[in-house]
């Protein structure tokens, strides 16, 4: 059991240094941001759906003496999860709701720091706290409230950094809005995993990402490919890196850690990305960055704290 746990930590240690590698794979594609969102989605889908189609029926633990699934009920597992309980809905809303994070988000790392843009994304957790005083998720604890304030706080210091002109408000804007996507895209995927494992859901919400923002680029006439070889290849590393191997690792480490300390865990992304911000793109912190990181990385660690047993 220790052994595992272990294992999980550092699953999920793994996974917030890949998706803090995001932000730069989205800057070297070379394509807009929702022409970057598209193709992290449509590179991805076929890994996922492979994934899902090859993986043993049941739990993970199955033995290998046990006989192989047949091929007719993998095909059917990959399509059961739209079948029964009105899942078909909720699937399409969880990648409804992750096509607006990403666009959101990919605009949002274009338009301000990658440290700005991650870490006001990752205010998630607060605003699934808040949407819990209206019955849509799960109903906040005293705890919660304490880390309210450095939320705020952290917000207010991070859009002055970007005020004085490391970054631009407006950007700021777009990654706020990225975090109530994505906690509404949470709220629906905690629902899901009821039933479901956290790979099919992920193939079936990411299918409909890739159908959605399809649909969006056709309609706006910004169906792009990128520019060169480093563009395919910082698409390539943000689907197969970052989304498929980033996102799963997150699903295997919570089965082992608990939510607060996984959240914990994960707050090495904002840290990753700023700093290859600066490495890499150059981008300066200055005090408010420093104080509004601070702040922000408090509320989390409140805010999240024994987040499993309210």
């Amino acid at each position: 059991m220790v052994q595992s746990t272990i294992w999980a930590v550092v699953a999920l240690a793994v996974s917030a240094i890949l998706m803090g590698l995001g932000p730069v794979f989205v800057r070297f594609s070379g394509v807009s941001p929702d022409a970057s969102a598209f193709w992290r989605v449509a590179l991805s889908a076929p890994l996922l759906g492979a994934v899902v189609f090859l993986m043993p029926a049941g739990s993970s633990s199955r033995s290998l003496d046990r006989p192989i699934t047949p091929l007719s009920n993998r095909v059917g597992r990959l399509a059961g999860v739209l079948t029964g309980r009105g899942d078909a809905g909720l699937m399409i809303l969880a990648g409804l709701l992750f096509a607006g994070d990403l666009v959101t988000c990919h605009m949002a790392i274009e338009m301000t720091t990658v440290g700005n843009a991650i870490l006001l994304n990752n205010l998630a957790p607060v605003i699934i706290g808040l949407l819990g005083l209206f019955g849509v998720a799960r109903k906040p604890g005293v705890m919660f409230w304490c880390g309210v304030p450095f939320a705020i706080i952290g917000g207010y210091f991070l859009f002055r950094a970007s005020d004085a002109g490391a970054g631009t408000m407006q950007g700021d804007a777009f990654a706020v809005l990225a975090a109530f996507f994505y906690a509404g895209y949470l709220i629906v995927i905690a629902r899901l995993r009821r039933h479901h494992n956290a790979t099919s859901i992920m193939f079936w919400s990411t299918l409909t990402t890739v159908v959605a923002l399809g649909i969006m680029m056709a309609i706006k006439g910004n169906f792009v490919l990128p520019p060169d070889m480093t563009g395919w290849l910082s698409l390539l590393a943000l689907a197969v890196l970052v989304h498929a191997l980033g996102q799963g690792l997150v699903s295997v480490g919570l089965k082992r850690v608990d939510e607060a300390t996984g959240s914990m865990i994960l707050l090495l992304q904002p840290f990753v990305a700023s700093i290859l911000g600066a490495v890499i793109l150059g981008e300066m912190l200055n005090q408010w960055h420093i104080m509004g990181s601070g702040s922000v990385i408090v509320a989390l660690l409140i805010a999240t704290r024994r987040r499993r047993t309210l």
